[in-house]
C-alpha cells in the first residue's frame, strides 16, 4: 500500500476504535496511556500554562544562541518551581510549560506556584540574566527589556489520550480547562498570573489575602482583582488577576 491508503487505514481504525476509557486519582505519565484505545478521565484537575512574554521579539533583539540561554533560564526555573510545590509536568511548547494538579488542594497548589513563578522569573532569572549574560544586560540598559511571563490557571474534568505515531507520540489533554488555562497564559490584562472564579472559590484564606509588605500594618489585603467578564481569545471568561509574588525563603 501507497502513503495514502496506510494513513487513511489508520484514520479509520483510530474512528472505529472505542476508548478504554478509566478516571485516574494521580496524573498518567505517556506508559499509562495505551497508544491503541487508552483514555484516562481526570477529574477536578488543575491545569496550568506558564508562558514567556515577547519570546517572539527575542529574535529581533537577541541572536539564537543567546535567546536560547534565556529561553532555558526561564524553562529551567519555572520547571523547578512545579516540580517543588507538586505540578506534574506533561508539556513543552516553544517557551510554554504546562503542568497539571491533582487532589483536594490542587488549586491551592497550582495558585501557590504560580505565586513562586513570578517571584522566581522577576528576582532569580531576571537578576541572574542581568548579572551573568552581556546581551541581556545590554538591551536592559538601552530599552528596559526583561524577561516577563504570564500563568493561567482553570480546573476542570479533562480527557487525556496518547497520540501521534508509535515511537512518536504524547500525552494531550481534552476538556475546557486546558483549553482556557492555555489561553489565559496569553491574557495580556492584569497581573503575570491569571485564573478563573471557578478556580478562586477553591482556595483558602492564605492564597487570597495577604500582608502588603509596605505596610506597618497587620491587616491583610486582597492579592487578586475583583472577577471580571473578559474577552480571552474569543472566550468570555469570569477571571481574575494578580501582581503579587511568594518568595522561597
Amino acid at each position: 500500500m501507497g502513503f495514502k491508503d496506510d494513513c487513511a487505514k489508520a484514520v479509520r481504525d483510530i474512528v472505529r476504535t472505542d476508548f478504554s476509557t478509566r478516571f485516574a486519582r494521580v496524573v498518567p505519565t505517556t506508559d499509562d496511556v495505551a497508544q491503541k484505545d487508552g483514555a484516562v478521565y481526570v477529574s477536578d484537575a488543575v491545569y496550568l500554562y506558564a508562558d514567556m512574554a515577547d519570546s517572539t521579539g527575542m529574535a529581533s533583539h537577541f541572536t539564537a544562541q543567546d535567546a536560547a540561554k534565556i529561553i532555558r533560564a526561564y524553562l529551567h526555573a519555572v520547571s523547578r518551581v512545579l516540580r517543588d510545590r507538586g505540578g506534574e509536568i506533561r508539556s513543552f511548547d516553544g517557551d510554554r510549560v504546562m503542568a497539571i494538579f491533582i487532589g483536594d488542594d490542587a488549586a491551592d497548589k497550582a495558585v501557590d506556584a504560580a505565586l513562586r513563578i513570578n517571584w522566581a522569573v522577576l528576582k532569580v532569572v531576571h537578576d541572574e540574566l542581568l548579572t551573568y549574560h552581556d546581551a541581556y544586560r545590554d538591551k536592559w540598559v538601552q530599552d528596559d527589556w526583561k524577561v516577563r511571563h504570564r500563568t493561567g490557571i482553570d480546573i476542570g474534568t479533562a480527557l487525556i489520550v496518547r497520540a501521534g505515531v508509535r515511537g512518536n507520540s504524547d500525552l494531550v489533554s481534552i476538556g475546557r480547562s486546558p483549553n482556557i488555562a492555555a489561553k489565559l497564559s496569553d491574557y495580556k490584562g492584569g497581573g503575570a498570573t491569571i485564573i478563573t472564579e471557578d478556580v478562586y472559590e477553591k482556595l483558602k484564606y492564605s492564597n487570597c489575602y495577604s500582608k502588603n509588605a509596605d505596610s506597618t500594618s497587620d491587616d491583610t489585603v486582597p492579592m487578586w482583582s475583583n472577577a471580571q467578564w473578559k474577552d480571552v481569545s474569543g472566550s468570555f471568561e469570569n477571571i481574575r488577576t494578580s501582581t503579587w509574588y511568594r518568595p522561597y525563603s
